[in-house]
């Protein structure tokens, strides 16, 4: 099976297409503003890849397209308080999927071929009780969703959560203590984040969710997601119940600041592995496996500013 494999080298903390907030904007207007500008960027790249695809991978059966971690935070130096925070949260959650969900629609497979979009992450805070024994619980969540399958008139759509937080994921953190990070979210404001989130995966099914990830929109090649720290944390089979098929072909990595080990012991089963890293300037990578190790880095062609496209062939 041939799959076309494009990337997106994206650096998290710099986007070029990031403002500031202008004076009295509220922090979901700017939020939106945000929004657009980058569903308008990964339109456009998500295009160019689909046509390039088309034309240089003849016989591909789709496209995999991925984005880095945090790609659709803000800086949370915007933030102005703790109100702000939650309306954040809020933002996020309703707002993302729908953007997300809109950009599929722009993409018909009749025109751009089959596409499995891994949208990159995007992190949000949500609180927990009140007072001296309140705390944050990281809700760090990447979409993936492809153009091809739809239920009803919304296009297939599936989460996978973050389980681990490290202490570079909300900027600078100023100590850990008793399974909590502590991190200066913005100017003197310090909130206390649990470090290994609860949230488990889930798919959308008709208005509802379901507990479980599909990863068998590519027929015959299942593949799964680690995001970030979880790639060097968790045990082989940790997350497997999470999962509509545990035994994966393609493992991707989305990332701000983890590298492939070239020295783990990866499940046998994968056969590639797929990096999208958004630390420093980002960074892309293609890997080739044999029983669980690294053995070959797949070429990958720069088609356009930042945007990398290779070609797999999995069995």
């Amino acid at each position: 099976m041939l799959l076309s494999i494009a990337s997106l080298r994206q650096p998290t903390f710099n986007p070029q297409f990031s403002q500031l907030r202008a004076p009295g904007q509220s922090i979901t207007d700017y939020v939106v503003s945000e929004l657009d500008a980058r569903v308008e960027f990964v339109r456009r790249k998500i295009r160019i890849a689909a046509k390039a695809a088309a034309a240089d991978h003849d016989g591909s059966e789709c496209l995999f397209f991925t984005l880095p971690e945090f790609f659709w935070n803000i800086p949370w130096r915007e933030v102005d308080s703790e109100d702000e925070l939650h309306e954040l949260t809020t933002a996020y959650l309703e707002k993302v999927p729908a953007y997300i969900s809109s950009l599929m629609k722009d993409l018909p497979v009749e025109r751009y071929g089959k596409i499995v979009l891994l949208a990159g992450s995007c992190a949000t805070l949500v609180k927990v009780g009140e007072g001296d024994a309140s705390y944050y619980e990281v809700i760090n969540y990447l979409l993936t969703i492809t153009n091809k399958e739809y239920e009803a008139d919304i296009p297939l759509m599936s989460m996978w959560p973050k389980r681990h937080v490290s202490g570079i994921d909300f900027g600078r953190n100023v100590g850990n203590q008793d399974g909590f990070w502590f991190f200066r979210l913005f100017d003197e404001f310090v909130i206390k984040i649990k470090d290994c989130s609860d949230v488990s995966a889930e798919h959308s099914y008709f208005g509802g969710y379901q507990g479980l990830f599909i990863n068998s929109l590519v027929p015959g090649c299942p593949f799964g997601i680690n995001v970030c720290l979880d790639y060097a944390v968790l045990k082989e089979g940790e997350r497997d119940k999470e999962v509509e098929i545990p035994e994966v072909k393609i493992d991707f990595l989305i990332a701000c600041g983890m590298s492939l080990d070239y020295d783990k012991q990866h499940p046998t089963a994968v056969q590639y592995s797929i990096r999208n890293d958004g630390m420093g300037s980002g960074a892309c990578e293609v890997v080739r496996l044999e029983e669980g190790l690294i053995v070959d880095e797949i070429a990958s062609e720069e088609i356009d500013d930042n945007l990398y496209l290779s070609v797999i062939r999995v069995v």
